[in-house]
């Protein structure tokens, strides 16, 4: 006998459809911020190394008012070694942006889920199906089709946007085969702090660029609450109110703003080629988020007590 959906329920589902929404929006605006920062004259190493220390202690001090502890010992070294997962991912968008449009990295970047889902039937023994390798070769035909087949004056770039793409995938695997969160704030704290370290050491051994001017500080500032810190509480806040499948579906808007915001407010031109190669990468992670969260929901009917994902 199943229960109706109570008030309550469409409340939470509803608030959880709107902060996952957010999160999308709000990581959407990275180009945007990025650029009068780089104006300001800095770089990605030094953008990103002001952006993840101010999000990493904006929400430590957040933790610390709230009274919540750190991880410690295995966790704590889990979740840094996501971090620096993630930040090679990071410096890889960014520097992808720089050397080719931001409508093109976007693109690429974005076929991080058949990259995990290629992986994880190679390599994890996860069952195949029909619709997971119909939605890899669509992933493989919008990068061809996007990128033109014709890579001159931005194969840099491509190959920039395919390296965060391959780091982020392998920090999703990474993270969701060995790490168990105890309290996901207390986990973001320890993944920026993550991400800051890897860009500090970056910034020792080759340099780094920070922001010079006010206006630049202000974006870098924008970047790191509004782009970092904002949609990672929002997502971790929303997601578990409309499950996985649902807010991995939801967060594709990502994408769809950064594009966006690339040819309305910087400039960019975007071609037919790319705007049908966009929407099958797109359309990609869609099939292979609602495959992944069917997959996922249905593991404790099957029995399925390994998984902790």
């Amino acid at each position: 006998m199943h229960r109706a959906p109570s008030s309550f329920d469409s409340g939470r589902h509803a608030k959880g459809f709107f902060l996952v929404l957010l999160a999308a929006f709000c990581y959407g605006l990275q180009p945007l911020f990025a650029q009068y920062a780089y104006a300001g004259g800095a770089d990605p190493v030094g953008l990103l190394l002001a952006r993840f220390s101010i999000a990493a202690g904006a929400l430590l001090l957040f933790l610390r008012w709230r009274g919540i502890a750190l991880p410690s010992g295995r966790l704590a070294r889990q979740n840094l070694i996501l971090g620096v997962g993630y930040g090679l991912a990071a410096m890889g968008y960014y520097s992808a942006c720089r050397s080719t449009s931001v409508s093109l990295a976007i693109i690429l970047v974005y076929t991080f889920p058949a990259f995990v889902t290629a992986v994880s039937i190679t390599c994890l023994r996860e069952r195949t199906s029909l619709l997971k390798l119909a939605s890899l070769v669509l992933a493989l035909g919008g990068v061809l089709l996007a990128t033109g087949l014709n890579l001159a004056g931005s194969s840099l770039g491509v190959f920039w946007a395919l390296f965060a793409a391959v780091c982020y995938g392998s920090s999703i695997i990474y993270g969701t085969h060995r790490i168990s969160h105890e309290n996901p704030l207390a986990s973001a704290v320890m993944l920026l702090l993550g991400c800051a370290l890897s860009f500090a050491v970056v910034a020792l051994s080759r340099g780094a660029v920070l922001p010079a001017s006010g206006t630049a500080w202000g974006a870098t500032v924008g970047l790191s609450l509004f782009a970092t810190l904002v949609p990672v509480i929002a997502f971790l806040a929303g997601a578990p109110r409309i499950g996985s499948s649902s807010a991995a579906t939801l967060s594709t808007l990502e994408p769809v703003v950064a594009v966006t915001i690339a040819v309305l407010l910087m400039g960019e031109q975007i071609t037919s080629a790319m705007l049908g190669g966009g929407l099958m990468v797109l359309l990609a992670a869609v099939f292979l988020a609602r495959q992944g969260g069917v997959e996922r929901e249905a593991a404790p009917l099957q029995g399925d007590a390994t998984s902790d994902q």
